[in-house]
């Protein structure tokens, strides 16, 4: 058995690309090594740092928020859609580009089914951190007509490497992102149990995969998580 983390270490770091005026991880020390032999600190972030899952909540106010969700969904199998080609800056990943990927399953033998999860990979995180703006104004994204055709697969959870909101009239740089129409997660959330954002390694997995996606049990919109995947090798 092999174990693959594919989850981002989180640094301290004080504001988020898309959101500057917000703590993205910064530590507040309460006691320090030379003070009493040992360290303890508080933490001032968003919920949306580094590897985190998005709840429904997130987008609808009347969807279950991260504490509501069911287990049983966190662990199962992956089926990893190679999006590669599409790993390069301001990308647009349209719905020939999901179709393709299926067809390059298919021809492994590799079938999506409804209520499995199914995870978009891009290598987006290769060279490039959340902490850096280029990580949001220039990653590959998902087009809504991509997102529908996701949801349309009828996956239990979804995940992704890169920042998959779509940009286009309304948003371009990191820092308006939240004042967009969100278009994707608006598509994506209400149809899903959960999204998995800012995954990381997933070219170590194949084209399937046993996961572990476990977030803390916060009464939040989204929280962070720590993802794994389980391979017989």
């Amino acid at each position: 058995m092999r174990i693959v983390d594919l989850s981002m270490t989180v640094e301290e770091c004080d504001s988020a690309p898309f959101a500057p005026d917000e703590k993205y991880f910064k530590l507040k020390p309460i006691i320090r090594w030379e003070d009493k032999g040992f360290v303890s600190n508080t933490v001032q972030m968003t919920v949306h740092v580094g590897t985190h899952i998005d709840s429904p909540h997130h987008f609808f106010r009347d969807k279950p928020s991260i504490e509501q969700l069911p287990l049983e969904p966190m662990m199962g199998k992956a089926v990893i859609l190679d999006l590669t080609d599409k790993g390069v800056a301001r990308a647009s990943i349209t719905t020939a580009d999901m179709v393709e990927a299926e067809q390059k399953l298919n021809r492994q033998g590799v079938e999506i089914h409804e209520g499995g999860m199914l995870l978009l990979r891009t290598d987006w995180p290769k060279g490039h951190d959340t902490t850096d703006p280029k990580w949001w104004n220039d990653s590959p994204y998902l087009t809504r007509e991509a997102a529908q055709w996701l949801v349309d697969k009828r996956p239990a959870v979804v995940g992704f490497d890169f920042a998959q909101e779509e940009k286009g009239a309304d948003y371009q740089q990191a820092d308006q992102i939240l004042d967009s129409a969100m278009r994707v997660h608006r598509t994506i959330l209400p149809r899903v149990i959960f999204q998995i954002e800012n995954l990381i390694n997933l070219d170590q997995i194949g084209p399937t995969a046993q996961i572990v996606a476990l977030p803390v049990k916060w009464k939040t919109e989204s929280a962070p998580a720590r993802v794994i995947a389980i391979l017989d090798n």
